[in-house]
Order: structure tokens, then C-alpha cells, then sequence
């Protein structure tokens, strides 16, 4: 009887060659999961902890526009237009946008002054890591070379940025010239003379000539301009996403515009993503106007857009100068 005891607890306490096996694999898996908090850090450690060089900026700026733009084109089948309006009922921040706004100079902001102007704690850790390393900011727009620094932050922050300037003073004690930073009491960009230029030919070298706009806002006005085909107003310039009313109004005198240059989509040969494709066409009214031509031939004129329910008369304003009959 005691041998048949001892046997039974042998079995009951021994493991199989296949059980063992399986014992040491989960130990070995709680091992490596218990280990990956504090790996995790170590591996990732160093990817914020630069900022980009031109061309790399420039590649990130592009992924973060079509990502916004893809994003707000799908959001656009149920809440309307993706482009930002401008009028004086839409200030430029609302009451709820993050941070303070306020002049500053990238170069020699406090950690505390970047972080009342609402930006990440780990995004000021990069900003300042770059400047211990010499580096710095020559101009307002090198402030999207950030990384972490988001789009929204970069429109929001832009029009703020004010670049100390160094000047050279001739001492009292002799005749050589020592060089010693002064803010400037007006914007960086108070020097630029500018011209008046077209709107619908106008390249970003052309538009970086007016006062306030630099690289950054040239290219979202010529890319905004080239997925509309042209503007057929100088109003219509004031709806490039993030460019603030107050830049707007001080160029708007030296805008000019040429109409002849605007593209146009043929109505009787559109299709649905053609039409889409237009920023101020929205996919149920580019849907509405393939069924209305399906439903009752092909258009005669384009007042007869009129005709269909989706389309009101302001939308009808907007829309008309952009399609054609032929």
C-alpha cells in the first residue's frame, strides 16, 4: 500500500519531457515581457532627439499634407469643404486652441516660454538639445524643421516668430566693430518690398516676395491654387489652410488676377471622382450631379446645376467658374 502512495505522488508531481519543455518557454516569456518596459525606451531613445535637414523636412512636411488632406477629404463625404475658410465670422484661433500666443524667438526661448505656447514636453526637450548643440534658427519657416512640432503648431506658431538679428556697433574705444543681437520692434519680414503679382501664374519664388509669406505658406497657396485649377478671386487666396487673416490682408493689395488662366471640367464627360477631385466639390454633390445628367441627359448649360437640390445658391457661386459645357 505505502508503494502505491509513493507511486501516485511520483506521477502526480512529475512533469513530462513535452511539460517541461513548456514550463521553461513560459518562463521564458514572462522573463523577456517583464524586460520590455524597460527596453522599450532604450531602443526607441534618440528618434525626437534631432531635427530634420531641409530635404528631409520638406519630405515629412509633404507625408503630414497628404495625410491631413486624405484625412479631411474622407471626412468631407459627411461634414463638407476640406479647405479652411476665411472670413471676418472665423477668427484665426479660437477660444479653445491650445496655448498662448505671443512675438518669440526660437533661438532663445525658455523651456517654460515654449511650453506656454503650447508645445509637448518632449518636443521642447528637442528644441533645446538642438540649440546646446550649436545649432539654430535662421529664419521664421525653420521652425516646421522641428521634429514633433505638428502641422497645426507650425501654422498656429509661424506668424509669432520674430528673429533676433545680429548688427554690427562700432565701440568707443577704437574703430573695430563688434557684433551684438537686437530684436528687431518689427516682424522679420517688415524689409520686403513687394509687387503686385498674379495669383494664378505666380510661383513660390514670387509669392515668398510679399511681406509675411516665406517658404512654408508660398507652396500651401500654389499647391491650394493647383487643386482648384486657378482662383477666379484674390478672396479665394484667404482660404489656403493655416494662412492667418492678418497676412492676408496685408498682401491682398498687391494680388492680382487673371481669370483666363482658370481650368475647367467639362460637365457632360466628368466622372464622380473627377468631380470629387475638386475641393469645393464634395463626393454626394459630385454624385448628385452624375445622377441628374444619367436622369435627364447631358447638361446644356451649367446654370442648370441650379436645378438639383444639393446645390444651393452659394454653392452654386463657388462651383460655377470651375466647369464648363462643351
Amino acid at each position: 500500500m505505502p508503494a502505491t502512495r509513493n507511486t501516485l505522488l511520483k506521477d502526480y508531481f512529475t512533469f513530462s519531457k513535452k511539460e517541461r519543455r513548456a514550463v521553461i518557454l513560459l518562463a521564458v516569456l514572462a522573463i523577456i515581457f517583464s524586460l520590455l518596459p524597460t527596453l522599450f525606451p532604450v531602443l526607441v531613445k534618440g528618434e525626437s532627439d534631432f531635427i530634420v535637414d531641409e530635404e528631409t523636412q520638406q519630405q515629412l512636411a509633404a507625408m503630414r499634407t497628404n495625410e491631413k488632406e486624405a484625412a479631411a477629404k474622407e471626412d468631407d463625404e459627411q461634414n463638407g469643404d476640406w479647405y479652411q475658410p476665411k472670413s471676418k465670422s472665423y477668427p484665426q484661433y479660437s477660444s479653445g486652441e491650445k496655448g498662448e500666443l505671443f512675438f518669440f524667438d526660437p533661438n532663445n526661448a525658455s523651456a517654460e516660454e515654449w511650453k506656454r505656447l503650447g508645445v509637448k514636453d518632449k518636443t521642447i526637450q528637442t528644441i533645446l538639445k538642438f540649440r546646446s548643440k550649436g545649432g539654430s534658427f535662421k529664419k521664421p519657416e525653420d521652425i516646421s524643421r522641428i521634429y514633433g512640432l505638428s502641422v497645426k503648431d507650425i501654422d498656429r506658431l509661424l506668424p509669432f516668430v520674430k528673429i533676433e538679428k545680429e548688427q554690427p556697433v562700432t565701440t568707443t574705444n577704437n574703430s573695430e566693430q563688434t557684433t551684438v543681437s537686437t530684436t528687431e520692434s518689427k516682424p522679420v519680414f517688415s524689409e520686403k518690398r513687394s509687387k503686385p503679382i498674379d495669383i494664378n501664374t505666380a510661383d513660390t519664388a514670387e509669392w515668398k516676395s510679399l511681406k509675411g509669406i516665406g517658404s512654408f505658406y508660398a507652396k500651401k497657396i500654389v499647391g491650394f491654387r493647383d487643386k482648384l485649377g486657378g482662383f477666379y478671386s484674390v478672396q479665394q487666396v484667404a482660404e489656403t489652410f493655416g494662412l492667418p487673416d492678418s497676412t492676408f490682408q496685408t498682401i491682398k493689395p498687391f494680388l492680382l488676377v487673371n481669370t483666363s488662366a482658370v481650368k475647367q471640367i467639362n460637365l457632360n464627360t466628368a466622372t464622380a471622382e473627377e468631380l470629387k477631385a475638386h475641393p469645393y466639390i464634395k463626393g454626394t454633390i459630385a454624385n448628385a450631379i452624375i445622377n441628374y445628367r444619367t436622369n435627364h441627359g447631358n447638361f446644356s448649360s451649367v446654370e442648370q446645376l441650379q436645378n438639383i437640390g444639393a446645390i444651393d445658391e452659394d454653392l452654386y457661386r463657388k462651383i460655377a467658374p470651375y466647369l464648363t459645357i462643351k
